[in-house]
Parts: C-alpha cells; structure tokens; sequence
C-alpha cells in the first residue's frame, strides 16, 4: 500500500473517533517491516498489559488494487511510540514525523453555535423579569426589556414598531399629595389616608428609599418615585407621587363645602 493511501485511511479513523490514530498497517510501511509482524508486537504488548490507551478493536482494511482484506489495529501515539521503541533511531524519527502530521491535519470539531431564542419570547420574559424591579414604571419596564432583548438577539422590538423612544414620565407631571389636595380641596394627609383608604398605598416606618408610602400593586401603575432633596437639605429622598388622573379619582372622596342658607 502507498504511503499516501495509507494517510488516507489513518486521518479519517481520526476525524471519526475525535482523535488522530496510527494503524499497524502504516506503522509496518514506515519502519519498512512485515504488517504480521508488527501486529505480532502489537498483540503481545496487550497481553502484557503495556498498551492502555488503545482500544482493542481490530478493523478490516481492502487494498486498493487485489489483494486480501487484512485485519489493521489503530493505535494512539503513546501507544504507537510504545510499539516501535524497539526499532532504530531513523524509524523511530519516522514515525515522530508522521504522527506530527496527522496532528496538524486533522481538522478541529466544530463548534456549535448557542441557540438565541425569538426574539418576542426573550422581550416578554425580560418584561416580567423588569416588572418585578421596584419604583420601575410601565415605560421603563418596556425600555429596559427592549434593551436586554437586543443584547440577546440582536433585534429590538420596539425599533421594529417604529417605537425608537418612549416619553418617560417627567416629575413636574406627576403630583404630591399636596398637589392633589389643592386641586380638590383637601390637605395633604387627607390625601394620603384617602389613598390608603383606596388600596393605592401603605404607610412603612423604615423603606429602603427613604418614603414614607410605598405603592401597592394597584397604585404601581399611576404613581412613581422621584429624587427630591430631604428636609433641611440634608441630601436626598425618593418621594412618591402620582399621576394626575388620581384628581379625578380621588375628588369624590372630597368634602363638599356646606351651602350657606
């Protein structure tokens, strides 16, 4: 058998089983010796245990022109250098050589791409991710949703509605309690009992924003903390306001004034 067939049949038991393998066959062309001798050898060094890292398998290799089918084993390098440890210095550079060039010739496994999901199904659940961030309103929600889809797929949806930007609540539209209270006559704290009363809000002793109200799920949606400078000036709170559709809400918890007679 030529030396280029015999690299045929070797680089393609290595493409196949992952690692690059030697068979007896080419091991008995490159050192010049009998196929049965070597496969001699070869069987030898199993019984004696010598040989681990090879499998013992043998598999049937058909000669391009006539001759028989011959029983070949494919051997690792630890192994095969094991094998010709006996031969001269020239056969064993050969053999050196020739694994040098099964190992730069085989061709790396590719490697898989990670899936992205759709992108649709990757905003939704970056939605509900964003949606149990506290103090994020619906906007927000949605910004921060689109972004995070766009890191994952490389699309943004809201660029495909032709949403590039969302108007974010600015704090001069939303209102203090004592806003609302002057909208439709009632004090501050009548506002905010009126909003406890109503589901919107909960009185806390300690928050972690330094309010004293925190929303309920019913008030998440009309309301929004923003950074406001704590009394006496002595840096800065997140005061919770509110939408102003909550004048219309709340005004008919407002005492009408009596009718003078």
């Amino acid at each position: 058998m030529s030396h280029d067939s015999t690299q045929a049949v070797t680089i393609s038991s290595a493409l196949s089983n992952g690692a690059p393998t030697m068979s007896s066959r080419e091991i008995a062309d490159i050192c010049g010796a009998r196929h049965n001798d070597v496969v001699a050898t070869i069987e030898r060094l199993f019984e004696n245990g010598v040989l681990r890292e090879s499998r013992k398998t043998t598999r049937t290799y058909r000669p391009e022109k006539g001759g028989r089918p011959t029983e070949v084993y494919d051997l690792t390098k630890r192994d095969t250098l094991v094998v010709v440890s006996g031969y001269n210095d020239e056969v064993r550079a050969k053999i050196i050589d020739r694994w040098m060039e099964l190992e730069t010739s085989v061709a790396p496994a590719p490697t898989k791409r990670p899936r992205k999901p759709a992108f649709d199904v990757a905003y939704r659940r970056f939605l509900s991710v964003a949606s149990t961030l506290p103090n994020v309103d619906e906007n927000q929600r949605c910004l921060m949703a689109a972004r995070g889809t766009h890191e994952l797929t490389g699309i943004n949806p809201l660029e495909l509605l032709g949403a590039t930007s969302i108007a974010a609540p600015k704090a001069e539209n939303y209102l203090t309690p004592t806003q609302i209270g002057e909208e439709i006559g009632m004090s501050a704290r009548a506002v905010n009992v009126t909003l406890i009363q109503q589901g919107y809000q909960v009185k806390v002793t300690s928050s972690a924003v330094g309010s004293d109200y925190e929303p309920t799920e019913k008030g998440k949606d009309v309301s929004r903390f923003f950074d406001t400078t704590r009394r006496h000036g002595k840096g800065s709170q997140q005061q919770l306001k509110w939408s102003p559709r909550m004048v219309a809400i709340l005004r008919p918890f407002a005492k009408k004034p009596e009718e003078v007679s």
